[in-house]
């Protein structure tokens, strides 16, 4: 079945991967999307065990209509491509790619999506694509990020790597972000996508 990608997502609660005690009960709070961690929240020496947990969740648990996206680990590590597997493999509806910066960063992890999709027997295109920027180059080229994709349903910023790449301090007002957010949200008004 094809995901919908214009669905509403007032809510996007994440979670770590590999705690089967904290993702088990999660759509109770009756969030829109919950996000799997697998990057950040899960330690170098558990990413195996993590993905373990992950597809076994995805597979194996109702999660009552709630969105199951996954945050893979970078590109820039060993893991992300079995991450994918893994993913895919378990159902989830999307992937959220972390530090994009470029338009051929979303097309790389789509081009392991497809494989994994046509290796699990998914149905191609099922799995849409979120990309998470966390640098001011991927601020620059947000709308290259939000037009590189049938699959993308949106972009991201995600503050806190983004804060600490521009050495900035958290505000109660959030003035550290408004610049990345203003330059982010004009260039994609025209795409199919929109700023998470």
């Amino acid at each position: 079945m094809k995901p919908e990608k214009n669905r509403l997502r007032r809510t996007m609660m994440f979670l770590n991967a590999h705690r089967a005690s904290l993702v088990k009960d999660a759509y109770v709070y009756k969030p829109d999307c919950v996000i799997f961690d697998l990057e950040d929240a899960v330690s170098e020496n558990q990413k195996d065990s993590a993905r373990i947990q992950l597809y076994n969740t995805l597979k194996h648990h109702d999660y009552k209509g709630v969105e199951r996206f996954v945050r893979i680990n970078g590109m820039d590590t060993t893991y992300w491509k079995e991450d994918i597997r893994a993913s895919v493999a378990g159902g989830c509806d999307g992937i959220r790619i972390p530090k994009c910066e470029f338009k051929k960063d979303v097309e790389t992890v789509e081009i392991e999506v497809m494989k994994a999709e046509k290796e699990f027997g998914i149905e191609e295109g099922s799995t849409l694509l979120m990309a998470a920027i966390e640098t001011p180059l991927g601020v620059m080229n947000a709308y290259e990020l939000a037009t590189s994709s049938e699959r993308i349903m949106g972009i991201s910023i995600g503050a806190g790597d983004f804060m600490r790449t521009m050495h900035a301090t958290r505000t109660a007002e959030g003035f550290e972000m408004l610049a990345a957010r203003s330059a982010a949200c004009p260039r994609c008004k025209s795409s199919r996508s929109h700023v998470l």
